[in-house]
């Protein structure tokens, strides 16, 4: 499984994040695996979402937050507002049509991404640092590729 934990349903980084993941479904099913994403917002906010970005995997909801904390995603502190990877992130998703939208759930929650095996063997865990920072698609199905090979 490839598990993508995205912010928030209104974010922008979030909307980037799976209008690339979206398309590389195919490949994720032909390397043996699903995507599943979760964001942290309410049902009404996912359906939306999955509707907006044409997401046709599972996508689940995690209000409690009790999935990103399983998975060790991070919290952000106010220091991070004065990262400038944040506002290069911004900038570079905004140059891609990607906006920020309403807020949608917990707007301090980073995502990350995972590669989870049937066995629970986790052989790639990438945890976002700051808003926008994930891993490139191509990485992850490398990622994804080489572990099912193992």
């Amino acid at each position: 499984m490839v598990l993508a934990l995205i912010r928030h349903f209104g974010c922008q980084f979030c909307k980037d994040q799976v209008s690339q993941l979206v398309p590389a479904v195919p490949a994720i099913h032909e390397a043996g695996a699903e995507l599943v994403i979760v964001g942290s917002g309410s049902p009404p906010m996912a359906g939306f979402f999955a509707e907006d970005y044409h997401v046709t995997t599972p996508l689940f909801t995690d209000p409690m937050r009790d999935v990103y904390r399983a998975f060790g995603a991070k919290r952000p502190t106010w220091a991070a507002l004065l990262n400038p990877r944040l506002y290069w992130n911004g900038l570079r998703v905004a140059l891609r049509g990607h906006w920020p939208g309403w807020p949608q759930g917990d707007l301090a929650q980073l995502g990350g991404v995972f590669i989870v095996l049937p066995g629970g063997d986790m052989p790639f865990a990438y945890r976002s640092a700051v808003a926008g920072d994930l891993p490139s698609v191509a990485c992850v199905i490398d990622e994804l590729k080489a572990a099912l090979r193992r």
